[in-house]
């Protein structure tokens, strides 16, 4: 009979789901719900250029910074510090319903990156979506512009990612 109930009570233990806290998820990364960044709104950057954005995933580093915007098209710089860098200076942009696309991405240095830039005017952020070389959203927060695009090695940008 002892045998009868601990083989149940295995069995029912063994069938129950385990109740486990939700971890936080690293750097921000997408939790099990499939919450993905939130990027609302219309309209244009706020006005007084230079704006600067920055984010972290990982030991990766980005920054934007919009250097002119007329509200259609614009200057910006963007750099990608970490395992894998890339710069643009200068670089021509335009915005189609927060939608950013650089006009000559080649001169970036970002080869063998695929990624798609939204600007969330409700955030007042950018959202980059890595597409290669990982399968990611960066969000980038509004920042006081540095005197270089380049973080201070002894300071952090806010540490926000999703995975899609």
């Amino acid at each position: 009979m002892t045998r009868v109930i601990l083989a149940f009570a295995f069995a029912a233990f063994a069938a129950a789901e385990p109740q486990r806290p939700e971890l936080p998820s690293l750097l921000g990364a997408q939790s099990k719900s499939g919450d993905v960044p939130e990027c609302t709104g219309t309209g244009d950057f706020p006005s007084g250029a230079p704006l600067c954005y920055g984010g972290q995933l990982l030991v990766e580093t980005f920054a934007i910074k919009v250097v002119s915007y007329d509200g259609a098209s614009g200057v910006v710089d963007m750099e990608m510090n970490g395992p894998q860098t890339g710069q643009c200076s200068g670089a021509a942009f335009h915005n189609n319903d927060n939608v950013i696309t650089i006009a000559d991405g080649s001169g970036c240095n970002l080869s063998g990156s695929e990624y798609t830039v939204r600007y969330c005017p409700d955030q007042d952020g950018f959202i980059i979506n890595l597409i290669k070389p990982w399968n990611v959203d960066v969000v980038l927060s509004s920042q006081a512009c540095p005197s270089s695009l380049k973080q201070a090695e002894n300071s952090e940008p806010e540490k926000q990612a999703i995975l899609p």
